[in-house]
């Protein structure tokens, strides 16, 4: 019998690489959490883990600023290899000003991914993925955030690709 704990963990950590993913637009990474033949049921788009990715690089281009939190993750094993996975999602979505120092569009989705994970060769994926949405909301915002502050990068320049890297502390 597998080791349960580590299961559990194996599959929270894809869950949480895959925010990573979307929120820094490391396309590799969504990929990643994936099996090649897994099928995403994802708003309006139904399809394969490239697919999906092919659809957040078109609808993310005007996003400026992307969270994924990913919470209340319960999972039900059937078998050594399979589990059923209900994780609570609040996304937010903030479109880019139409002028500097405008307020910008900033959408929040209190969403659940109703997930089947898999263990092929030795490695917990995602099987299949029915995002269930149960509330989108917009609001307009003013980012009020200061030019010293460390920003946020929605590529690999993000402090987070880049921490200990060399042995320094990424700073502004």
């Amino acid at each position: 019998m597998s080791n349960r704990i580590a299961d559990r963990l194996e599959i929270h950590e894809c869950l949480y690489r895959y925010a990573r993913g979307v929120d820094r637009l490391d396309y590799d990474a969504i990929v990643d959490c994936y099996f090649d033949d897994a099928v995403d049921a994802h708003g309006s788009y139904v399809g394969s883990a490239a697919g999906l990715v092919e659809d957040i690089r078109s609808r993310h281009q005007i996003i400026d600023s992307s969270q994924h939190y990913i919470t209340n993750v319960i999972i039900d094993f059937d078998g050594e290899d399979r589990a059923h996975v209900e994780s609570y999602c609040l996304a937010f979505l903030r479109e880019q000003a139409s002028e500097e120092g405008q307020p910008q569009s900033e959408a929040m989705s209190r969403c659940r991914y109703v997930d089947r994970f898999e263990r092929r060769e030795g490695r917990w994926a995602i099987a299949d993925r029915v995002v269930v949405f149960d509330e989108f909301l917009t609001n307009q915002v003013q980012d009020l955030r200061r030019d010293e502050w460390v920003v946020s990068r929605r590529d690999r320049s993000d402090p987070v690709y880049l921490w200990g890297r060399d042995g320094s502390t990424p700073r502004p």
